[in-house]
């Protein structure tokens, strides 16, 4: 890996462009730098522009704020509620896991996403390699000390859905209608309090928080997907076709990964996704599961790929509950798919000033981009 040119492009990334927000004019300047990037590889290189929502916070905002109409309603007409409020928690989870259902009707702005082509000579298998450009803002949500309790404040709000819709059913049996004391009432109140209180921070969270220049999350994996473009069109993997997929509007619930999965027919038995994502410092893992509630193994060969290239590496496996990468819509959808990541180094995003590129550690970055590669080759 040529680590002189990964680091000039993660100090363009991250040092020129002062952020790379979705749908913002800088990212765009990022879309047009990897774009020429990719075109001194191969000459099949695009820019696929679509639009994407500005904010999934306030998207999942809304659907914990409609419990209260729930919960209000359920006074008056409980199996009404309770129907209503089905209908509200399948819609939810099916936008949770990355399906565009409510958000198609908020506001969408124009991003892109960039996708070049290497191909085989007798390609008997499709490897997608994924990094996302997008900058994310600073906030609460996004840092990096929130990361370990997101899963459990998650699971807690979506207890609390059941819980409204467990009373709505409780009071359109009329279980408590003489008594006193409603228990039924109390933990019904208390889910939506809990719910809106939920809906609040994501919203002051989106409201207050500032784009970073995410030198980390993700120029880091940006830089390691130029190399590998570099690298195997000078040393080809024959029985292979590679793609390389820079995705925009990551940050705004998977935009990016999205858009690419709708506009492409792929074959589930052939296709495989290798996505990198945050390598800018510390310890070098490969992601044999994800997900923050259930969840998503990644396919055993290519676990088994990435465990024998491991110890060359000093990688070690993760199975990661936070925030979910690229990598986690085509497990989600049945695909095959693989993440690399590096974690326990500086946290490089204690406030929105930092992220910068003097804090990368460009051996990790280096050593992430002759992982992907040793793992692509071993698979092929």
């Amino acid at each position: 890996m040529n680590m002189a040119q990964m680091r000039r492009d993660i100090e363009y990334l991250a040092g020129n462009l002062t952020h790379r927000g979705a749908s913002t004019k800088s990212e765009r300047a990022a879309a047009e730098y990897l774009h020429e990037r990719l075109s001194r590889y191969t000459p099949d290189t695009e820019i696929d522009d679509f639009y994407a929502i500005e904010s999934p916070w306030l998207l999942f905002a809304s659907y914990y704020g409609e419990f209260l109409i729930i919960a209000v309603l359920s006074f008056w007409w409980a199996w009404f509620a309770f129907a209503y409020g089905a209908l509200v928690f399948l819609l939810y989870m099916a936008e949770f896991s990355g399906y565009h259902l409510l958000g198609r009707l908020l506001p969408h702005y124009e991003t892109q996403n960039v996708v070049a082509r290497v191909l085989g000579q007798r390609p008997e298998r499709l490897f997608i390699v994924t990094a996302h450009y997008d900058s994310p803002k600073y906030s609460a949500v996004t840092s990096a000390a929130a990361q370990p309790w997101l899963r459990v404040i998650h699971v807690l709000l979506v207890v609390s859905m059941l819980a409204v819709l467990v009373c709505c059913v409780i009071q359109g049996l009329g279980m408590f209608a003489d008594s006193h004391i409603r228990p039924d009432l109390v933990v019904q109140w208390v889910a939506v309090t809990m719910l809106l209180c939920g809906a609040a921070a994501l919203v002051v969270c989106d409201l207050s928080g500032e784009f970073v220049r995410g030198a980390a999350d993700n120029a880091s994996g940006v830089a390691v997907l130029l190399g590998l473009a570099e690298r195997l069109t000078e040393d080809p993997i024959p029985n292979a076709d590679v793609w390389f997929v820079a995705t925009g509007s990551k940050e705004t619930w998977l935009s990016g990964i999205r858009q690419f999965m709708n506009t492409h027919t792929l074959d589930k038995e052939t296709t495989y996704f290798l996505n990198v994502d945050r390598v800018g410092a510390g310890d070098l893992r490969y992601v044999t599961a994800e997900g923050m509630l259930h969840l998503f193994r990644s396919p055993q060969e290519m676990v088994s790929a990435a465990r024998g290239e491991a110890s060359a590496c000093g990688a070690e496996p993760l199975a990661w509950r936070g925030l979910p990468t690229d990598a986690f819509l085509p497990l989600a959808r049945g695909m095959n798919a693989l993440s690399i990541t590096a974690t326990g180094g500086r946290d490089l995003r204690e406030t929105e000033e930092d992220d910068r590129p003097g804090d990368i550690d460009y051996g990790t970055v280096t050593k992430a981009g002759e992982f992907a590669e040793a793992i692509l080759r071993r698979h092929s």
